[in-house]
């Protein structure tokens, strides 16, 4: 078949076009030459922009909810939530199907009592973060009806919507119908609000999925349905259940290089450890070495005693010095994750079981090394 010409192209569209409605093209090169707006950026570093939308995706029933408004009570203080920053205190709205007043309200007090937030922290956020339960509509008169006077009112920086599925309206592996939910009809509500989104959304009911050998990136179709839903939003949160009944891990599973996460080292990481409240409280605490020793010793076929910082120190020479590299490497190969190691070698620092040696190297910073003798000045 022959290639299409332009003027049979032009008969077949031959539909006048209104020039309003063209996007004016920008010069790539011009963009260049401009650095990022950083009054458009939200959370990290520009890990959610206005305009833009976040997945926040998880199993029902882990507490997505209740992460939520941790979330959302911390942003509107302008501080840290599960290690996420936001550019500034942030005003969020919260339009959810799945709790009533009775659960939100003791959501947000195991929050404020894990939390320790005081009077002031309460006052300043009373009229920041606001919830609306609407059970009612969905789809485009979900967007039309109920989002849009909302955002016309409050001006929030960031909808939250929870979840996805109660305010679609369609079937979620019909990717026509959540471009139609998502693309035409929210995306213009958060350019005309100036606004991001983020959209609470559940994975599919699927058992026995085997995840252990999954990278950060795989997770980022963690999400029911449509492949179009992730390909719309512009970052990625998931968090996924351990073994251990009280202990979660989050993955940044798009644009996780921009969340601002980083190890001890400074490098960058995708997952982090957090737990519920280990009293009972509603409340979300990053994970201990102790929760991350439980974690471990409930995964299925575990064998062994759980590790200690006396596994540690058995890497460590006995009249010699070792890398620091290269025993954190060697404590990965034993089963010691990275973070135990570190946690573990800074105990046996602390209490003078180990010691650090520097060693001098041209034109670089000096190597560090862990001996059990304390270095000796040649």
């Amino acid at each position: 078949m022959a290639t299409p010409t332009l003027e049979r192209l032009t008969a077949e569209f031959s539909e006048p076009v209104s020039e309003a409605l063209t996007p004016a093209p920008v010069s790539l090169m011009a963009l260049a030459d401009v650095k990022p707006d950083p009054a458009k950026t939200l959370l990290g570093n520009r890990f959610l922009c206005v305009g833009g939308g976040m997945l926040f995706v998880g199993p029902s029933g882990i507490g997505k909810s209740s992460a939520s408004v941790q979330q959302d009570i911390l942003w509107a203080l302008g501080r840290e939530a599960f290690g996420i920053k936001p550019a500034r205190p942030l005003r969020i709205l919260c339009i959810q199907a799945e709790n009533d007043d009775g659960d939100l309200g003791e959501m947000a007090r195991g929050v404020i009592a894990g939390l320790h937030l005081s009077a002031e922290d309460r006052d300043a956020i009373r009229d920041c973060v606001l919830y609306v339960s609407e059970r009612t509509h969905t789809g485009h008169s979900f967007l039309g009806s109920v989002v849009a006077p909302l955002l016309e009112k409050h001006r929030p920086d960031i909808l939250r919507i929870d979840p996805l599925l109660a305010y679609l309206g369609a079937d979620v592996n019909v990717a026509e119908a959540t471009a139609a939910f998502l693309r035409t009809g929210l995306n213009p509500l958060l350019e005309q609000f100036n606004c991001g989104v983020i959209i609470n959304h559940h994975t599919p009911k699927v058992t026995n999925r085997d995840t252990s050998n999954w990278r950060a990136s795989d997770w980022m179709y963690a999400g029911a349905g449509s492949a179009d839903v992730t390909n719309w939003c512009r970052a990625a949160l998931v968090i996924d259940p351990t073994h251990a009944g009280h202990v979660f891990k989050l993955i940044a599973a798009k644009r996780g290089g921009l969340i601002g996460w980083r190890n001890d080292a400074g490098e960058k990481i995708y997952e982090r450890l957090f737990c519920h409240e280990r009293n009972g409280g509603i409340c979300w605490l990053e994970a201990t070495e102790e929760d991350m020793a439980q974690m471990e010793a409930a995964k299925p076929g575990k064998r062994g005693p759980v590790k200690t910082k006396e596994d540690l120190k058995a890497l460590v020479p006995m009249n010699d010095a070792i890398s620091k590299s290269a025993l954190l490497s060697s404590a990965q190969t034993k089963g010691i994750g990275e973070k135990r190691a570190r946690g573990f070698l800074a105990e046996l620092l602390g209490d003078g079981e180990v010691h650090e040696w520097r060693i001098s190297r041209p034109k670089t910073n000096p190597e560090i090394r862990v001996s059990r003798h304390e270095q000796t000045l040649v």
